[in-house]
C-alpha cells in the first residue's frame, strides 16, 4: 500500500515507520518544513495525498500550553483529514491517548478526544488506537524514568499508588501496522495496554530491577495537597509533563482491558519485566 505517515521522525512514528517499510508498504513521510502541524502549507501539504491509499497520523506533543495543544491534536489532524477527502483518500490511522475525549477537562486528552472525533467525522473509513503510558527508549517518559530509577530513594506523589497498564513501544508500532492491513470497520477504538496492571511505584521498582540491576527502591510518599502549589512551577520547568492534568490523569488510572490488542498482535503484548530484553 502506498501510505502518507505524519511524525515518522518522532519516538513512535519512527518504529512504525520501521514497521511499515518492513511489510512492503510504500511511505511519503514529510518533515517539520513540509507539513509543520503549528502552521500547515496548503501548498506544500495537499499534493501529499494524491494517490495515497491510506493516512496514519503519529504526531503528537506534550506541552504546557492549551492552545498548542489543541492546534497539534486537535486542529491541524481536522484539516488534514479534510485535504484527504478531497483527494480521495479511503482510510485513516489515527495514534491517540489511552482516556482522549473531547469533554475532558484536561487539556492533553481532551485534545486528543476533539481531534479523533474530527477526523472520525470526515467521511474516511477510520481506525484510532489509544496506548496507555509507551515504554521504549528515547521516549520522554521512559528517559525520565530510567533517570529517577538510578536513585535509591524515590519521593512520588501520593506514593506512586496510581494503576498502569505500560505498554512496549514495539507493541503499539505492531499494533498500527496491523491497523493498517486489517482496515477493521469505520470507528474502531483500539486500546492499547500491556500485559500487566501495576502501580507507578511498582513499575519504577522493576525498571530499576530490570534495566538497572539494583534492589527496589524506598518511597517516599508526597501527599497531594503538599505537591499542589508547587505544579504550576514544574509545569513550566518540565514544559508539560509534570503538571495537574497529568497527576489528575495518573489517579484516574491508566488501564484498559487487552484482549482486543492481544487478538490484532497475534500473540500477548509484553510485560513490563520483559522491557528490558527488547531494544
Amino acid at each position: 500500500m502506498k501510505i502518507l505517515l505524519f511524525g515518522a521522525s518522532g519516538f513512535i512514528g519512527s518504529r512504525i515507520a520501521a514497521v511499515l517499510r518492513a511489510r512492503g508498504h510504500t511511505l511519503t513521510t514529510p518533515g517539520h518544513r513540509e507539513a509543520d502541524f503549528f502552521a500547515l502549507d496548503p501548498v506544500r501539504v495537499r499534493p501529499l495525498f494524491t494517490g495515497q491509499d491510506v493516512v496514519v497520523n503519529a504526531v503528537g506533543i506534550m506541552h504546557r500550553r492549551a492552545d498548542v495543544l489543541e492546534t497539534v491534536h486537535h486542529h491541524a489532524p481536522a484539516q488534514l483529514a479534510a485535504w484527504a477527502v478531497e483527494a480521495g483518500v479511503p482510510r485513516w490511522v489515527q495514534l491517540s491517548a489511552l482516556g482522549a475525549d473531547a469533554a475532558h477537562p484536561v487539556a492533553f486528552v481532551g485534545s486528543k478526544g476533539r481531534g479523533d472525533a474530527a477526523v472520525v467525522a470526515s467521511g474516511m473509513q477510520v481506525a484510532i488506537a489509544r496506548p496507555s503510558l509507551v515504554y521504549g527508549r528515547g521516549g520522554h517518559s521512559t528517559e525520565l524514568f530510567l533517570k529517577l530509577t538510578r536513585l535509591p530513594v524515590l519521593a512520588l506523589p501520593a506514593g506512586g499508588r496510581f494503576a498502569l497498564q505500560p505498554v512496549h513501544v514495539q507493541d503499539v508500532a505492531d499494533g498500527m501496522a496491523a491497523l493498517v492491513a486489517d482496515a477493521p470497520a469505520h470507528g474502531t477504538v483500539m486500546n492499547m495496554c500491556g500485559a500487566e496492571v501495576l502501580s507507578l511505584a511498582a513499575y519504577l521498582g522493576v525498571l530499576r530491577q530490570t534495566i538497572h540491576r539494583r534492589r527496589p527502591p524506598r518511597i517516599l510518599p508526597i501527599p497531594l495537597t503538599l505537591l499542589r502549589p508547587f505544579l504550576p512551577l514544574t509545569n513550566l520547568l518540565s514544559n508539560g509533563v509534570l503538571s495537574a492534568g497529568n497527576i489528575r490523569l495518573l489517579q484516574e488510572g491508566s488501564t484498559a482491558d487487552n484482549h482486543a490488542l492481544a487478538a490484532l498482535l497475534q500473540r500477548a503484548p509484553l510485560a513490563p519485566t520483559a522491557f528490558a530484553a527488547q531494544p
